[in-house]
C-alpha cells in the first residue's frame, strides 16, 4: 500500500504466529471475562502483558515502510527488525539461520522434548531443549547456552512451581 511518497508493506508470513497468540488471547479473554476478579488477579497482567509483546512483534517483524523513491526498487522499503540488526537474514557464516531444514530439525526437537519431560523431568528437559535450539540458530557461546538455558528455565520454574504452586 502506498500514500504518496511513503510506501507500507506488510509481511503476511510474519503475521501468522503472533496472529495466532492474538486469537488465543482473544479466546481466553472471552472464556474467563465471567470469572471473579480475583482469579484473574494473576491471569490478568499477564494476558495484557502477551498481548503488547505480539502486537510489537507485528510493528517490528511484519510491518515495513518506506520512502516510496528509492532507485534500487524496492521502494526503500526496511523493517523495523533491521535497525536492530542488518544482517537479519544471514547467519554468521553467510548461510541463512530459519530454514526447511532447520524448522524441521526444530519440530523433532520439540517432539523429543514432549517425550522427555515425564521421564526425566521439566528442568533437565527445559535446559537441554533450549541449548539445543539455541545452538540450531547460531549461538555457539558455551557460557550464553548454559546461561540462557539454565537461566529461562529456572524463571519458569520459580514462577510456576514456587510462586503460582503449579506443578509442571
Amino acid at each position: 500500500m502506498s500514500t504518496g511518497s511513503r510506501t507500507l508493506e506488510v509481511d503476511t508470513g510474519e503475521l501468522l504466529f503472533p496472529g495466532l497468540v492474538l486469537a488465543f488471547c482473544l479466546f481466553y479473554y472471552w472464556d474467563t471475562r465471567a470469572l471473579p476478579e480475583l482469579s484473574m488477579l494473576y491471569a490478568g497482567p499477564l494476558l495484557y502483558i502477551t498481548i503488547a509483546l505480539a502486537v510489537v512483534t507485528v510493528v517490528v517483524q511484519a510491518v515495513s515502510v518506506g520512502d516510496g523513491d528509492d532507485p534500487g526498487g524496492d521502494g526503500g522499503v526496511e523493517s523495523a527488525a533491521a535497525a536492530f540488526d542488518p544482517d537479519t537474514d544471514p547467519g554468521a557464516d553467510g548461510e541463512a539461520v530459519f530454514t526447511v531444514r532447520s524448522a524441521a530439525v526444530l519440530i523433532a526437537l520439540t517432539a523429543v522434548y514432549i517425550v522427555a519431560l515425564e521421564p526425566i523431568g521439566f528442568l533437565a528437559a527445559t535446559v537441554a531443549f533450549l541449548a539445543a535450539t539455541l545452538y540450531l540458530f547460531g549461538e555457539r557461546n558455551p557460557l550464553a547456552l548454559a546461561g540462557y538455558s539454565l537461566g529461562f528455565a529456572i524463571g519458569v520454574w520459580l514462577v510456576f512451581v514456587q510462586w503460582l504452586m503449579i506443578p509442571l
